[in-house]
């Protein structure tokens, strides 16, 4: 997954001088490859570490604040990763994002989630599929078959990125 953070060195940026400069994360080393790159130990002594997140690129929230060394980490622990998408099929916990729990549309979800075909019927039936052609579905918080298109998947994953990469760093890294 793809993280590029713009930083800047903030006294300069106070003193009304635009400096800093686009880095790909993960990076070996955060001091040598971006902290010196943008003059932290040369400009007033007070303000030596002193640098924020001007501008981002990422599937997820940053905060201008955030710990470059934390998410330096967070970018390796997401390499193996190509989006959003992967990080959310992959997590224990999924319901933790506030996302519903979405399967593909076929004849294994009926399988596997249902015990009869009376329990099958049921759900459909007060349930809503939109489009028996839909690619994904889920059950509703009643138990229920809701049906959903590719576009409201990938719109549900774009709303929850922060809450997805939050329960990783819960799975994989504290």
């Amino acid at each position: 997954m793809k993280i590029s953070v713009y930083v800047s060195n903030l006294a300069k940026y106070n003193a009304g001088e635009l400096n800093g400069q686009w880095t790909d994360l993960p990076v070996d080393d955060v001091n040598k490859d971006i902290l010196d790159k943008i003059d932290l130990g040369k400009y007033p002594t007070g303000y030596r570490d002193e640098w924020f997140i001007s501008d981002y690129e990422a599937p997820f929230t940053i905060d201008e604040y955030a710990d470059l060394y934390q998410l330096n980490e967070l970018a390796k622990a997401l390499e193996e990763y190509n989006t959003i998408e992967d990080v959310y099929y992959n997590l224990d916990d999924r319901e933790a994002t506030g996302c519903e729990d979405v399967y593909d549309f076929d004849d294994e979800f009926f399988d596997t989630i249902f015990e009869s075909k009376q329990d099958v019927a049921r759900a459909v039936f007060f349930g809503n599929i939109h489009n028996w052609l839909d690619p994904y579905i889920f059950l509703n918080g009643y138990g229920n078959c809701e049906s959903m298109t590719e576009y409201g998947f990938q719109k549900m994953l774009s709303e929850n990125a922060d809450e997805i990469i939050d329960e990783f760093k819960k799975e994989n890294m504290y």
